[in-house]
């Protein structure tokens, strides 16, 4: 032991020792500095390459560890000077932290190599989600993997760092600290901005991907409606901003996938419906009362114009009225009794149809007439179709008949198709016909009860007797 000890200080006394000592770490740090500078060069020396901000991020930040490496640089540069102490202990100190900071260099030159010449998606995936970041470096780095266009063989791996993107959405969401609430709204329009590079099954089928978006539609709207709580009275503050820009990035999201889902290529309109289906069954019954409104959460929903304008057009059409859309939101008087997701629906529908109605074009609409006769299942689609005519068409001067006479409807030329055989058929028509038009009568006094009043239609009945016009006339 002694011999050992001896070894040792005769080391340390070594004349020559700090100028060694100085000569590896300054050999250590070139070799150090020549990573860096490469990885620099291919980095920002190609303008065209993708994600080089995320990248150099992982390099400095995550690999390097660029500002806890300060600190260990300033110890292998100083430790050598206090191996001029007389004092055997002080020595052998400063020399022990040399060692372990010029280990510490060539680990940091180990992990560099293997960063340069391996995996990548593992350290960005742990940088972008578990490494403690700037605001600014929250953003940055998201916004140039958004730029980077998935595929089919990486849409797993979007799959992770959309997740780990969510977590952090999440995090925010979850606190009122305005630091994240300033940056959140960036963080959802980078991701928004570049969602064509996003792969569309990911989008379309994963559960990570739709219902989040989703669940992040209602906090917000929770949130932002949360102001107008009867008894509450608070001014907008900057936060409520924030609030807004969120919501409205949220819409834009959802509007892009309910166009993928029902128009795009990818037929995968099952998945978007059954997301939609169970969010809106979690989410029914959620509402807010105010001083003069009840708030509905899922009136404020983005979906339903677009699903009326895009389901016809739709090469998945057939399956999505037959098969992925609720029976339960559709027109009934039983869902209208029951289910406020059907109450919804009709109410958009009426608004939606009305603009298109009162529409002058002559032309058949055939996206309203499909509409129409797949949203009110029950009733006899073209007697329907005159109903909703009667009742929706802006007429003047108190000549109501006159203008439905004289001015054709635009749809409600498509009936609906029975099939039957053996010698009942004819019989089963009849009866499924009647069946049709006592569903049509139910939804007319059920929806219209007000204005087909007795008063009315006698009125109705002479301004009808009152009209004339040629023989040979249409």
């Amino acid at each position: 032991m002694c011999v050992f000890l001896f070894m040792i200080s005769n080391f340390l006394s070594y004349s020559p020792l700090p100028e060694l000592m100085q000569g590896a770490g300054v050999a250590a740090l070139t070799l150090l500095i020549s990573f860096a500078i490469g990885i620099i060069i291919h980095h920002l020396g190609d303008g065209e390459r993708k994600q080089n901000d995320l990248d150099l991020h992982v390099a400095f930040d995550y690999v390097w560890l660029f500002k806890p490496f300060l600190i260990v640089l300033a110890i292998l540069v100083l430790s050598p000077f206090f191996m001029a102490f007389d004092n055997i202990w002080i020595r052998s100190i400063a020399f022990v932290i040399w060692v372990i900071s010029l280990i510490h260099i060539f680990q940091i030159i180990f992990k560099l190599y293997n960063w340069v010449k391996g995996d990548k998606d593992t350290p960005r995936l742990k940088y972008l989600s578990k490494f403690r970041k700037t605001p600014r470096d929250q953003m940055v780095p998201w916004r140039d993997y958004w730029k980077t266009k998935g595929s089919s063989e990486n849409r797993f791996n979007e799959k992770d760092f959309f997740v780990a993107f969510s977590n952090q959405v999440d995090e925010i969401l979850q606190t009122d600290q305005h630091k994240g609430w300033d940056i959140l709204p960036k963080l959802l329009e980078d991701f928004y901005t570049n969602i064509g590079n996003r792969n569309k099954i990911f989008i379309l089928v994963f559960s990570e991907f739709f219902p989040k978006i989703l669940e992040w539609d209602f906090i917000i709207w929770k949130k932002q409606y949360s102001k107008f709580e009867k008894g509450k009275s608070e001014a907008e503050t900057k936060a409520d901003v924030k609030v807004f820009e969120i919501e409205n990035v949220i819409s834009q999201i959802i509007d892009y996938v309910t166009k993928e889902a029902l128009s795009g290529t990818t037929g995968n309109s099952y998945s978007y419906f059954k997301s939609l289906e169970n969010h809106i069954t979690k989410h029914e019954k959620d509402h807010i009362v105010g001083d003069k409104h009840t708030y509905h959460y899922i009136e404020s929903l983005n979906i339903y114009d677009q699903c009326f304008n895009l389901i016809p057009k739709s090469q998945e059409a057939y399956d999505i009225w037959g098969h992925y859309f609720p029976s339960s939101w559709k027109i009934t008087t039983d869902n209208l009794k029951n289910n406020l997701i059907s109450q919804v629906w009709w109410h958009r529908f009426y608004e939606w149809s009305r603009t298109r109605i009162w529409n002058e074009n002559k032309e058949w609409d055939e996206d309203l007439d499909e509409v129409s006769k797949e949203m009110f299942p029950g009733v006899d689609p073209i007697l329907w179709a005159k109903i909703i005519v009667f009742v929706m068409r802006p007429w003047l001067n108190d000549e109501r008949m006159k203008t439905t006479v004289e001015k054709k409807p635009n749809f409600g030329y498509v009936g609906r198709i029975f099939s039957g055989w053996g010698n009942g058929v004819q019989e089963d028509l009849y009866k499924q016909q009647t069946a049709q038009q006592k569903n049509t009568i139910d939804m007319t006094v059920f929806l219209f009860g007000g204005v087909f009043s007795l008063e009315n239609i006698k009125k109705w009945l002479e301004e009808l007797g009152g009209l004339e016009y040629p023989s040979d006339s249409d």
